[in-house]
């Protein structure tokens, strides 16, 4: 992933909070009558609060680089938010841009089987047992405009498209590994595979943290798209005064990185997330690429969510 920019991608990156709350247990009455009352209440509030910081977690592992490794959420979990991004123009450039990232995820549908998001697309969880998920996912996979960098002066634009793909999480808490290939479609086809591992904490009650590492391959027709330049397109940049060189890349690793994920909760709804990812372009095929001006990409992404 790479993560928002590779989306999530790419590229990125994004947000979410979620409804949690601390809930004490009353004091025990002396009076025997009134004891078992008393013990049903306090296990329903212990039953409240195991629920909503399993949502806090469950959040925070869905902007992180393995969303698909998320607990169980008993009902239907919806999350608003907005965030401001910090990540590079387009993947290898060393310029960096900020733009604002609305963030809408609502999953819990079909007993958790389903998930709708403005990152992770529409997923179907058809694979659940023991230690073991997996499904596949419809998405939206970015792409860039020659107006993004002068770099990419007198390339042509590369648009949108559908992209479909695929999963299998092995989670053993508090670690999950994750293997993702994702397939996108149209004109500017290509194949992504993606190996990762995670893992999260909670330092406090308030807040949960998950950090990941991928490794991510590509093949060629996904490499030529974002990093090959063909000979008509070095002369016509060349002649705008961006001289590029024909590069055609070949199949090959593409990028590895490292993620780290906070949700901060600041109310019963409302809470703050942070992201930091840093990626780097270690196959030989990006980094040889006339358009890699910097193989290190950072990105980072700070907001707030509202969770109803």
């Amino acid at each position: 992933m790479t993560s928002c920019t590779r989306a999530y991608p790419y590229a990125v990156c994004v947000l979410a909070v979620l409804w949690c709350g601390g809930a004490s247990a009353q004091d025990s009455s002396s009076d025997q009558d009134t004891q078992p009352s008393q013990d049903t209440q306090t296990t329903g509030e212990v039953s409240v609060i195991k629920k909503r910081e399993t949502q806090l977690k469950s959040e925070a592992l869905s902007i992180s680089d393995t969303p698909d490794a998320e607990p169980h959420v008993d009902g239907i979990s919806g999350v608003a938010g907005l965030a401001a991004m910090v990540s590079p123009a387009y993947e290898g450039s060393k310029k960096t841009k900020t733009s604002p990232f609305p963030y809408v995820d609502v999953h819990g549908f079909f007993n958790d089987r389903m998930y709708l998001s403005s990152v992770r697309g529409i997923g179907l969880n058809l694979l659940d047992l023991d230690h073991f998920r997996g499904g596949f996912a419809l998405n939206y996979a970015g792409g860039r405009t020659s107006k993004d960098d002068p770099h990419l002066n007198g390339l042509p634009d590369i648009g949108g498209a559908a992209q479909v793909g695929g999963f299998l999480t092995y989670s053993l808490k508090p670690v999950a590994l994750e293997a993702r290939v994702r397939r996108r479609l149209g004109s500017t086809a290509g194949t992504q595979v993606e190996l990762g591992v995670s893992a999260a904490a909670a330092p406090l009650p308030q807040l949960h943290v998950s950090v990941g590492a991928n490794l991510s391959w590509a093949d060629a027709s996904f490499q030529k798209t974002f990093f090959g330049v063909t000979a008509a397109q070095a002369a016509q940049a060349t002649a705008l005064g961006n001289p590029l060189t024909a590069y055609t890349p070949k199949a090959g690793l593409s990028t590895a990185g490292v993620t780290a994920v906070g949700v901060y909760q600041v109310s019963r709804h409302w809470g703050l997330i942070g992201r930091l990812e840093l990626q780097d372009l270690i196959g030989s095929q990006p980094k040889h690429s006339p358009l890699t001006q910097r193989t290190f990409q950072p990105g980072v992404a700070f907001g707030a969510a509202y969770q109803f």
